[in-house]
């Protein structure tokens, strides 16, 4: 099941309004998603992205499979692998992936030591 719930002002709603306001939800790949849309920001606060584009929001918790996060606050979780793009990493377990590197205008693979991420040679 992709969506195990979506809520938008405290009440439980249909999984195409989430759709139709975040229109990159339905080309992605996931399953037992728990969001919640507060006026123009997704917050999602627990299940597994398998593949796909995050445009924007706020992810609580959850395992990051394989994709692009192009812009948004990272709190917790687990990210196997993907790119990430640009965003706010505030805490989780970064396992393997890249992240884009501004000055070399490309993608570098990094870990994350527990403070900051790190360039893998």
């Amino acid at each position: 099941m992709k969506y195990k719930s979506v809520i938008k002002d405290g009440k439980e709603v249909s999984f195409k309004e989430a759709e139709l306001k975040f229109k990159w939800l339905k080309d992605a790949s996931f399953e037992d998603a728990e969001i919640n849309i507060s006026d123009d920001f997704l917050v999602w606060h627990s299940g597994t992205w398998k593949d796909g584009t995050w445009k924007d929001g706020f992810w609580g918790d959850g395992t990051w499979k394989y994709g692009t996060w192009e812009d948004g606050i990272w709190e917790n979780g687990t990210w196997e692998n993907g790119f990430w793009e640009d965003g706010n990493w505030i805490n989780g377990n970064w396992k393997d992936g890249f992240m884009w590197h501004n000055l070399r205008q490309d993608f570098v693979k990094v870990k994350w030591t527990g403070n900051v991420f790190k360039e893998l040679k």
